[in-house]
C-alpha cells in the first residue's frame, strides 16, 4: 500500500495553535469606540429635540371654541310671532332665514351678514329678487313667497340687532392697500373712498348703503366680483358698477378683508338728503 502523506503523522507542527492567542486592546481603541457611542447618543437626542421643537412650531394651535352669535347677540326675537317664525322656521317650501344666515343673522362666508344691516337697503334687495332685477335664484324664490309687509318687517328685525363682528380676514389681500381704498380711494382710477359713501366707519348710512364693516369677506368679494362681471347692476345710479370696474382683483381682496375688520360700533348713519 502506497504512503499516505495526509495522514504522516511526523509531519505535525506541534506548536500549531487552533485559535489566535489573546491579545489586549489598545486603550485609544477603545477611547475611540466610547466617543463614538457617546456622540451618537448625543446626536440622537439633539434630533429628537430637534424634530419635537419643529412639531410644536408647526403643528396648528387647537383654538378656543368661539363663542355662538347668539350669545353676544342683542335684539334676538324682538318681532312678532309671524316673523319669528319665518325667520326660524320659515313657511311651506319657503326656507327659514336661519337656515343660511345664521340664527342671530351673523351670515357665513358668501352668505351675508344680516345683522345690524340698513334696513331700507334690506327691503330694497328683497324686492330687487322678487322683481328679478338682482339675480340669485334661492333668494328670488324665497322673496316670491313674501308679502312686501313681510319683507319690510324683516328687514327692520335684522336691521336692529346688535352683534359684534365675529369675521377677520381671509383673502390674504394687503390689507394697508385695503385701509388705502376704503378710506382715501384711488382717484388715480377714479376709485372713491368706500367710507365716502358707506359711513365714516362702514356703518351703512340710510336708505341705500349698505353695512360694511365686519361683512363676510368673502361675500364682499363675491359681490364686488358680480359687479365687475356685470352680473348684479341694482345699485343707485349704478354706482357700483363704475366703481368696481377700475378696481383690478387684488384690490377687491384687499378692500373686502380691510372692512371685515372695521368694528361695529354705529348707528347706521342718517339718511342722505
Amino acid at each position: 500500500m502506497k504512503h499516505n502523506e495526509h495522514n504522516d503523522i511526523t509531519k505535525v507542527d506541534h506548536n500549531f495553535e487552533p485559535y489566535e492567542p489573546y491579545r489586549p486592546i489598545p486603550l485609544l481603541v477603545i477611547a475611540v469606540v466610547c466617543a463614538l457611542g457617546v456622540w451618537g447618543v448625543l446626536t440622537y437626542i439633539g434630533d429628537l429635540t430637534a424634530a419635537e421643537q419643529f412639531v410644536a412650531r408647526t403643528a396648528p394651535v387647537a383654538e378656543a371654541p368661539a363663542t355662538p352669535a347668539v350669545e353676544l347677540a342683542e335684539g334676538l326675537n324682538n318681532a312678532s310671532p309671524e316673523i319669528l317664525a319665518l325667520v326660524h322656521e320659515g313657511r311651506d317650501h319657503v326656507w327659514s332665514c336661519a337656515s343660511c344666515h345664521g340664527d342671530a343673522g351673523e351670515g357665513n362666508a358668501t352668505t351675508p351678514r344680516l345683522a345690524g344691516q340698513v334696513s331700507d337697503y334690506l327691503f330694497k334687495q328683497l324686492v330687487d329678487f322678487r322683481d328679478g332685477i338682482r339675480d340669485n335664484a334661492h333668494m328670488a324664490y324665497v322673496a316670491r313667497g313674501l308679502g312686501e309687509d313681510e319683507m319690510r318687517e324683516l328687514a327692520d328685525y335684522y336691521a336692529q340687532i346688535r352683534l359684534p363682528s365675529l369675521v377677520g380676514p381671509r383673502l390674504d389681500g394687503n390689507l394697508e392697500r385695503g385701509r388705502q381704498l376704503a378710506h382715501e380711494g384711488d382717484w388715480k382710477r377714479n376709485v372713491p373712498a368706500c367710507l365716502q359713501c358707506h359711513g365714516a366707519s362702514g356703518e351703512g348710512v340710510q336708505p341705500s348703503f349698505p353695512v360694511l364693516a365686519g361683512q363676510q369677506p368673502e361675500y364682499t368679494f363675491a359681490q364686488l366680483a358680480l359687479w365687475h362681471a356685470d352680473a348684479r347692476g341694482n345699485s343707485p345710479q349704478q354706482l357700483m358698477d363704475k366703481i368696481v370696474q377700475a378696481m383690478t382683483p387684488e384690490d377687491m381682496r384687499a378692500v373686502s378683508d380691510y372692512l371685515s375688520t372695521l368694528p361695529l360700533n354705529r348707528e347706521p348713519a342718517p339718511q342722505v338728503q
